[in-house]
């Protein structure tokens, strides 16, 4: 997760928000708003990174349940009575 640009750029969003309400620049509703946004698009990104795996991991084992496999016959025997 942490090799992810939105990560960064959430983490700036947040840092620069807070500065800006440091120096009563924007108001404390204004700084919560980028914050809360920026870190629900970290999670948004971690959660579409997980979707895209494991959607990459189904194909993956679609196709290789797609090939054929041999199944060797089974001869029943009668039981005599």
């Amino acid at each position: 997760m942490l090799k992810s640009k939105t990560v960064y750029a959430a983490l700036a969003a947040c840092l620069t928000s807070i500065g800006a309400y440091m120096a009563q620049e924007v108001s404390m509703a204004e700084m919560m708003q980028v914050c809360v946004t920026s870190v629900l698009a970290i999670f948004l990104r971690h959660g579409v990174a997980k979707t895209q795996q494991s959607a990459e991991a189904a194909v993956e084992a679609a196709s290789s349940a797609a090939t054929p496999v041999k199944v060797a016959k089974v001869s029943k025997k009668k039981a005599s009575g």
